[in-house]
């Protein structure tokens, strides 16, 4: 090779910075031959099989009701869905795609490679009867019950993008770890919440809840798909991915319709509104 890649010292040999670096590439290779052969093995072994982990609410709220026309328009296929718990963000986990909600690139590294699936639309949402109680003529929504995800409170900068004069900081609240358990105890009365469009649009469809101020924000935050760069895409992997882009455009075009026939308008980050009364 033309350099020393070994150095003798009396009785001890050590690698020159030529050959740790040699040492170093070489490793990388080996790790990833180690990882293609076990995702052949593995693959051999149970036929076209994909691991997704996705964060908790994503999964139960909208990916458990899309999946399955994949897999009946795969029958080959079969996937292995774990849910999460969410913003738990491990890296020792074995996996062909990863579904996450974060500012994009803020888990960067660690042998991921990120690309974003969408954003969604944050709405205010209660029943109807709450918001006769709370929100008609003559209260604050300051003075309401809130529910508050501790994971994501974007109640403030809500309000001030979408020009919502909330009269004060909130008087009352009752914080859980989790969106989906805000939206439950909302859909009992309990409480106003923040919903987005892949958990609330079903209950806003029937009219389980409501959207008392007729206006959602687009989020700051977004899903973004993860990969181990380390890992070959296989058929199965470029199919569910295929699929999974077009299953998300799709809904994303039916919530802007839904929202539009319920009067809401739809509020991007660069947008200024004026403030906006509540409906029944």
């Amino acid at each position: 090779m033309g350099c020393a890649l070994l150095q003798r010292t009396g009785n001890v040999i050590r690698l020159t910075s030529a050959g740790r670096e040699l040492f170093a590439a070489l490793q990388q290779a080996f790790e990833l031959i180690q990882l293609t052969t076990d995702t052949i093995s593995r693959r051999a072994r149970r036929g076209e099989h994909l691991r997704v982990l996705v964060c908790r609410d994503f999964a139960s709220s909208w990916l458990a009701g899309q999946v399955g026309k994949f897999l009946v328009a795969n029958p080959g296929i079969s996937v292995e869905i774990t849910a999460e718990n969410n913003f738990s963000f491990r890296l020792d986990e074995d996996f062909d795609f990863r579904i996450f909600y974060g500012m994009h690139g803020a888990r960067a590294g660690g042998g991921l490679e990120e690309t974003e699936l969408c954003r969604w639309i944050d709405v205010l949402v209660c029943t109807r009867s709450f918001a006769e109680t709370y929100l008609g003529e003559g209260h604050k929504p300051c003075e309401a019950p809130y529910l508050i995800d501790a994971n994501y409170d974007v109640w403030d900068e809500w309000c001030t993008l979408t020009g919502l004069d909330p009269g004060g900081p909130r008087r009352q609240q009752t914080v859980f770890n989790e969106t989906t358990l805000c939206l439950s105890v909302a859909a009992s009365g309990g409480g106003l919440t923040i919903g987005d469009s892949f958990l609330a649009l079903p209950a806003i469809q029937t009219g389980e809840l409501i959207v008392p101020y007729p206006l959602g924000l687009v989020s700051a935050q977004n899903y973004s798909l993860f990969k181990p760069k380390a890992r070959p895409n296989s058929p199965a992997s470029q199919k569910f991915e295929t699929w999974l882009r077009g299953a998300i455009d799709a809904y994303q075009v039916t919530v802007r319709q839904a929202l539009a026939e319920k009067g809401i308008r739809v509020v991007e980050r660069t947008d200024a509104v004026d403030q906006s009364a509540p409906i029944g």
